[in-house]
């Protein structure tokens, strides 16, 4: 009996060395992974989709109010506009109908500001009905990529002199007028503006203040326009304006008002004032036709409208 009892003691110290030993592994392999992960942005997660719980193992740059220790929180965090992907993602994969969980998302902070999260995830564990009980995966803060990539997407659409829509964002917007204006039998005009003289004002005072001209005409452009009308720089010195739902008759109100705020705009150069004029054709979309059409028609007014002493608008 005494010799048992030896052999069992002699067994639970070997016990306690080897947990001993395991705990230090572990503490180990903790710095280790919490070195890899450091800068990176990673946070690792853990879900039990049974209760709902979830675990993040290392907050990385987040604070421990921004993680969401139930699902049911995650869901309220979530952008109402992710809403639906996010959660249609993580459904099909805990119902093995994809192979992983992938969503990119933005959440609520508890101060009210945004997140973007990069979110992954796949289920290890199952019980014999092959129900989900455990999910892992990582999330990442892609907070700076998004907006970095909004950026770009503004570059890409907006004329960096006078902060208007340039050429590629016109068309887009007439095209897509055209095809609402097709559907459901809406009308839309399109007008060209053209700055008189503009040529003059560059060769006798300097391509700057030629740039202050542009900038001065596109800020009575954006003061007389509507909320939902969109005006840009065609090239150069010319403009464009779209103006939807709208007929000629209610156009002319618009631009005319338009064209009255330029004739008072003025430009300090080199110690004197400078006026400037403007000469405008503009035409309603024909139901049918192509855009360019549109366009030809309205740069034709415009041109008319030069041929008759510039500084005036003409409807074609």
């Amino acid at each position: 009996m005494h010799e048992q009892l030896e052999a069992l003691q002699a067994e639970l110290a070997q016990l306690k060395a080897r947990l001993c030993e395991m705990q230090q592994e572990n503490h180990l392999l903790n710095e280790k992974l919490t070195a890899a992960l450091d800068g990176t942005d990673l946070c690792l997660w853990q879900g039990l989709p049974q209760s709902g719980e979830l675990t993040v193992f290392n907050l990385q740059n987040f604070k421990a109010g921004d993680m969401a220790p139930h699902f049911d929180l995650w869901l309220a965090k979530l952008h109402p506009e992710d809403y639906e992907a996010a959660l249609t993602s993580y459904s099909d994969h805990l119902a093995g109908r994809a192979p992983f969980y992938e969503a990119e998302y933005r959440t609520f902070r508890k101060d009210g500001g945004i997140t973007w999260l990069w979110d992954r995830g796949r289920v290890v564990e199952r019980d014999e009905q092959g129900r989900p009980l455990r999910i892992m995966g990582a999330h990442l803060d892609i907070t700076r990529r998004k907006e970095y990539e909004q950026r770009l997407a503004q570059m890409a659409h907006i004329d960096p002199l006078t902060s208007l829509a340039n050429r590629r964002l016109l068309m887009d917007r007439l095209k897509a007028e055209m095809e609402r204006a097709n559907r459901h039998d809406h009308q839309f005009v399109v007008a060209m503006l053209d700055v008189d003289h503009f040529k003059r004002f560059n060769d006798k005072h300097g391509h700057e203040v030629g740039d202050r001209i542009l900038v001065a005409v596109a800020r009575h452009m954006e003061a007389s326009l509507r909320e939902y009308d969109l005006c840009g720089r065609w090239g150069g010195e010319e403009f464009l304006l779209i103006l939807p739902q709208t007929s000629l008759e209610q156009a002319h109100a618009i631009v005319s008002r338009l064209h009255g705020g330029i004739q008072q705009a003025s430009i300090l150069a080199n110690k004197k004032t400078l006026s400037v004029t403007v000469s405008i054709g503009m035409t309603e979309y024909r139901p049918g036709e192509d855009f360019s059409a549109t366009l030809n028609r309205a740069d034709a007014a415009m041109l008319e409208a030069k041929r008759r002493g510039r500084d005036c608008l003409l409807s074609a």
